[in-house]
């Protein structure tokens, strides 16, 4: 089972995430973060002895899965890559 990490912008400089699981109800970080990669590491600090893997959600677009180390240990570098994606053309 993985997780799914459902990542919301509330404002620019503002994020919360929240944890869904099969079968259980979904649970708020009860955090607001000052950028993407402080939520990241979060996500990634919290779930890393627990899940292997996780499954991203951003802003209602779903983005796949991520290991939970990664988002510990490199978590800049998962903010870029989705920042990047929501890039205007």
């Amino acid at each position: 089972m993985k997780p799914l990490i459902e990542i919301q912008r509330i404002a620019t400089d503002a994020y919360v995430y929240r944890i869904n699981a099969k079968g259980a109800d979904a649970q708020d970080a009860g955090c607001t973060f000052a950028s993407l990669e402080q939520c990241l590491f979060d996500v990634g600090a919290s779930l890393d002895h627990y899940f292997p893997r996780v499954e991203i959600n951003f802003d209602g677009m779903f983005l796949g899965a991520c290991a939970t180390d990664a988002l510990r240990s490199n978590p800049k570098a998962v903010a870029q890559r989705i920042e990047q994606h929501f890039q205007p053309a």
